[in-house]
């Protein structure tokens, strides 16, 4: 079998109901040069006897069931089960757009990761457009210097998205992906494809609904991304507000915080009491 270009990985949960648009915005791509790779976290409903009706004649169906862990652990599964040269993440509540599989195709090139658009079902980008005259960026470069904020489609080469899964902390169910495009910067930029790939619809009980619900029942992964992001601010200000959200979120994981080692060590010790005023603000302002 001829290995496929890309490996459209969708993680699911109890999505039995959303899966089949999916499928047949996948069967509806005039390039079949994909595998679609489902890992099942531990769904509970008709996600596995759904999966089982999708046929496999156009382009190949893969579907792994595993405990449940967590959108990040489904990742990390998948990264390791993936066949594709390129991987893609498509959540299972998101349609892809006409053609996204051939745009991307004239796209990719080695070494390379990709970022693209996504959109509302009404059009709406959901993410600011790439200036002109960019190509390519690091993904910590979007927001913090191009103007970029919002959500966007990845593809990086499988072979060095696999340096990068997910870290996995006890007790914990998620880790924001942001983690893992920050440490991917050390490896490859993203060339920028002003093109819509994914076309997205949320859920009432996805993992975007309850922001703060994420954020107070798993403290050591945001940890984690708040101490990232100290050395990748774009100026004093946003490296002073992440530092204080490094201490307050270490606050609340405890032995399992991260322990930072960059450049900016004695402003993240000064930092301490603004964890502390931050900690307080989550507890009476954000029900933590």
């Amino acid at each position: 079998m001829n290995q496929p270009l890309i490996t459209v990985f969708t993680p699911a949960y109890n999505r039995a109901r959303t899966l089949p648009g999916l499928y047949e915005s996948l069967r509806q791509q005039s390039d079949r040069s994909f595998e679609w790779l489902i890992v099942d976290d531990g769904s509970t409903d008709d996600t596995e006897k759904t999966v089982e009706n999708f046929s496999r004649d156009a382009f190949a169906v893969r579907y792994v069931k595993k405990e449940n862990g967590g959108k990040h652990t489904a990742y990390n599964l998948a990264l390791q089960k993936a066949r594709g040269m390129y991987f893609l993440c498509v959540d299972s509540d998101d349609l892809l757009a006409p053609g996204a599989i051939a745009a991307l195709r004239r796209a990719l090139q080695p070494e390379l990761g990709l970022c693209a658009y996504k959109a509302a079902k009404d059009g709406r980008l959901l993410g600011a457009a790439f200036p002109e005259g960019v190509a390519c960026a690091a993904t910590s470069d979007l927001s913090a210097r191009l103007g970029c904020g919002g959500e966007y489609a990845f593809v990086y080469p499988t072979q060095i998205a696999r340096r990068i899964p997910f870290p996995v902390f006890a007790g914990e169910r998620f880790v924001t992906e942001r983690v893992v495009y920050d440490r991917l910067d050390h490896y490859c930029a993203v060339k920028l494809l002003p093109e819509v790939v994914a076309i997205c619809e949320y859920q009432p009980d996805g993992y975007s609904a309850d922001t703060d619900k994420l954020m107070r029942e798993n403290p050591a992964g945001y940890c984690l991304y708040f101490m990232q992001r100290i050395d990748r601010a774009a100026g004093l200000a946003q490296r002073v507000a992440a530092a204080g959200k490094y201490r307050c979120f270490g606050r609340m994981a405890g032995p399992r915080r991260s322990a930072y080692h960059g450049a900016h060590r004695v402003l993240v010790g000064l930092c301490a009491p603004l964890g502390v005023l931050f900690q307080i603000y989550y507890r009476l302002f954000r029900n933590f």
